[in-house]
């Protein structure tokens, strides 16, 4: 039987990657207009910083929730029940994305050896080279990643909507306590969000060309399950019940 390729994923991946690949250039070409631009948001934003410690406050709180560690160790977390429950193909899906972001990851941030901005007074400091951002990225490959899990148990249209929409808010809040807190330029955010979006639909793709629908049979295969279990927890207690 012959299976419908993933033309769209790949496409998407091509995408991500033809957009990095511009934003890459303009980086290493030192294009003015990107610089100024990252340069008049980073201080502007810091200024803010500076003179609001409430609001500074609340973006290391968040930077520090959803920085990278805690985002992994909860994906390495769903990937263990998602074997544990049986959706192999599912399982390795997810734990490839996270391998394949973290690769990219370092690969990028030590080839391109972008410094992080240097602003006086800073109110927060950070490691390693600044492009891509990691915390961006990371947010960007699990977040989704766990909405995908989520998506079949989600029957309510008004429920998915509320589901992405969050998601989509944690991955924009993180990426903003980056700039805000004056680690990373806004650039390495956008660059971060590519490189996510690629992995994503890359590795969707190679598995659903690997094994057609297996992945998304085995995430409908958990929800349909689920359901019995709780039809057969009702009828116990519905039996149970003298009146």
């Amino acid at each position: 039987m012959r299976h419908k390729q993933p033309w769209g994923l790949w496409a998407g991946a091509g995408a991500c990657l033809a957009l990095f690949g511009v934003l890459l250039g303009m980086v290493e070409a030192g294009w003015s207009s990107l610089l100024h631009l990252d340069l008049v948001v980073d201080r502007h934003l810091h200024t803010t910083a500076l003179h609001d410690a409430a609001w500074t406050g609340s973006m290391r709180t968040v930077s520090s929730v959803l920085e990278p560690t805690v985002l992994r160790v909860a994906l390495g977390a769903m990937v263990l029940w998602l074997w544990w429950r049986g959706a192999r193909i599912a399982a390795l899906w997810a734990a490839t994305c996270g391998l394949v972001q973290g690769a990219l990851e370092i690969t990028v941030k030590t080839a391109v050896a972008r410094p992080r901005p240097a602003l006086p007074q800073p109110v927060s400091t950070a490691t390693g080279w600044s492009f891509p951002s990691g915390h961006a990225m990371t947010a960007a490959t699990v977040i989704p990643l766990f909405v995908v899990i989520a998506w079949p148990h989600l029957r309510l249209r008004t429920t998915r909507m509320l589901t992405a929409g969050i998601a989509g808010v944690l991955v924009l809040l993180v990426s903003w306590t980056r700039i805000g807190l004056g680690v990373h330029w806004p650039s390495d955010v956008v660059a971060g969000w590519l490189l996510a979006g690629f992995t994503l639909c890359a590795v969707t793709a190679a598995f659903d060309t690997w094994r057609p629908d297996q992945r998304a049979a085995e995430l409908h295969r958990l929800t349909s399950r689920s359901a019995e279990r709780v039809q057969r927890q009702q009828a116990r207690r519905q039996s149970a019940d003298p009146f």
